[in-house]
């Protein structure tokens, strides 16, 4: 098991409390946005593919349990989301703008075309009024993955240097 648990857990447990209880109390042009998706996916895109995958269902199985949702279905949309971009993002350069940018803008589409999907599969009446929203929420989350994204490469740097050969 990865060290990176023992850290996921409490940080995404706070930041579920965060996202719950104060949030939406503030919300960006009428939206709240995914704290703990966001942080799931920028810690993913640092740090590769399993630690993108632990975090993601944490992060999702920390939201279900303040969600009257069916427990883990966010899970399961943070986790394949989160997964199918980090994929994709091996195959390209390192950037620290542009394409965090775009990959929280494709993740957050995945998550709410799969979240959305499986609403309507179990059952749970999603109308195609939600899905007007997916726009705005796409292009809140790309302009919020950059101040993540920059805080925990920062952290990791601090906490974890590079050895410089």
């Amino acid at each position: 098991m990865s060290s990176s648990v023992y850290l996921a857990v409490p940080v995404l447990l706070l930041l579920a409390v965060v996202q719950t209880a104060i949030l939406p109390y503030f919300p960006i042009l009428g939206f709240v946005p995914q704290l703990l998706f966001l942080v799931a996916l920028a810690w993913g895109l640092l740090r590769g593919v399993n630690e993108g995958l632990l975090w993601g269902f944490v992060a999702g199985f920390c939201q279900d349990l303040f969600s009257t949702m069916p427990m883990g279905l966010t899970s399961l949309a943070f986790t394949i989301a989160i997964f199918a971009v980090i994929v994709a993002a091996q195959r390209f350069p390192t950037n620290h703008f542009f394409l965090p940018m775009i990959q929280a803008a494709i993740a957050t589409f995945v998550f709410l075309l799969l979240h959305f999907f499986l609403l309507g599969v179990m059952g749970y009446g999603a109308d195609i009024g939600t899905a007007v929203t997916f726009l705005p929420l796409v292009l809140l989350h790309s302009a919020l993955i950059l101040p993540v994204y920059w805080l925990l490469n920062g952290l990791l740097n601090a906490v974890q240097p590079r050895l410089v050969r």
